[in-house]
């Protein structure tokens, strides 16, 4: 911990180059799971920061998704961009999309702000099917060659493991930013907007800020998720993908909790997905899980997480 508080850059870089290199060991068919949870784990991870962090309720991170997956594809294969120039003008555009959307809906919050992002999502599905040869219609869009200056050509395996190395630097960038003033003013924001602006934080620029940062990780996550399937499809990019997000971080803990946003998905993606020879038993096994994790944790795994450790730690514990 003392490491992590003098060298956090340095402790995320670290953790990314380790775990990445030990996925890339994982079998391939193994890895690509683990390359899918890392694309979901980055998104809950975004909302738990915009919707438990600062209290916005959104449902577009499938259209931000969207954004990502067809931008970069577009970029790479109709403006010619390389790879490398292509992934952060991309999520540059997407943070940019999402800070305009928080500007647009500052006057909302609540469930009217949770109805506006689902505008938000219809519109943008709507303009991908109806796209033509931009957006590929209703096929969708195929995605080129991978290739790197030093790479001949990325396969499969290995933007799964450089997905790991990327989700493990959005797990350790919103935990640093948590800790630091944008976050405390973001936690300031959710419990009482009224006393956050006496105190003399700018609410509206606190909450553009939010969407921008958030929406800028979920992009990104949706180019990876792009680069895993080869390509996008808008039928992938709807309300139930939406809907599932929100599941993780509410099971998670609608606290802001980051260790929430990571373990939900470990629980609800990755189990269910282990065990999909199951066959239609799958979805059973699902909402099982689902259902005796809200069950008996109803504040989410964080906030049963830290029950459990206050009542092992005792009565001395719970004085301090």
């Amino acid at each position: 911990m003392r490491l992590w508080s003098r060298h956090p850059v340095l402790c995320v870089i670290v953790a990314a180059l380790a775990l990445g290199s030990l996925a890339s060991l994982i079998p391939s068919y193994r890895l690509f799971i683990v390359g899918q949870l890392a694309v979901v784990i980055m998104v809950t991870v975004a909302l738990a920061v915009l919707m438990g962090g600062a209290g916005l309720l959104s449902l577009a991170s499938a259209a931000f998704m969207a954004v990502g997956g067809y931008s970069v594809i577009i970029a790479m294969t109709q403006l010619h961009l390389p790879l490398l120039a292509a992934v952060p003008l991309v999520v540059l555009g997407g943070a940019a999309l999402g800070g305009l959307l928080g500007f647009v809906t500052l006057r909302l919050a609540g469930f009217y702000l949770a109805i506006a992002t689902i505008g938000f999502l219809q519109v943008l599905l709507q303009g991908l099917k109806h796209g033509g040869a931009l957006t590929g219609g209703a096929y969708g869009l195929v995605m080129p060659p991978l290739e790197l200056p030093f790479l001949p050509e990325l396969s499969v395996e290995s933007v799964a493991a450089i997905a790991v190395s990327l989700m493990v630097v959005t797990v350790g960038g919103a935990v640093t930013t948590m800790r630091s003033r944008i976050g405390r003013a973001w936690i300031a924001l959710r419990d009482n907007e009224a006393a956050a602006q006496m105190q003399g934080i700018d609410v509206r620029y606190m909450k553009v800020l939010a969407f921008a940062f958030t929406s800028g990780i979920i992009s990104l996550a949706g180019v990876l998720h792009a680069f895993l399937l080869s390509g996008t499809n808008p039928s992938t990019y709807t309300m139930s993908l939406s809907i599932f997000h929100i599941t993780l971080v509410v099971v998670g803990g609608m606290s802001g909790s980051i260790l929430g946003a990571v373990l939900a998905p470990l629980i609800l993606f990755f189990l269910p997905e282990t065990f999909s020879a199951l066959g239609e038993w799958r979805d059973f096994f699902y909402g099982t899980i689902l259902l005796l994790t809200l069950v008996l944790m109803p504040s989410g795994i964080s906030a049963g997480i830290r029950s459990v450790a206050i009542r092992l730690a005792g009565p001395r514990a719970r004085r301090v």
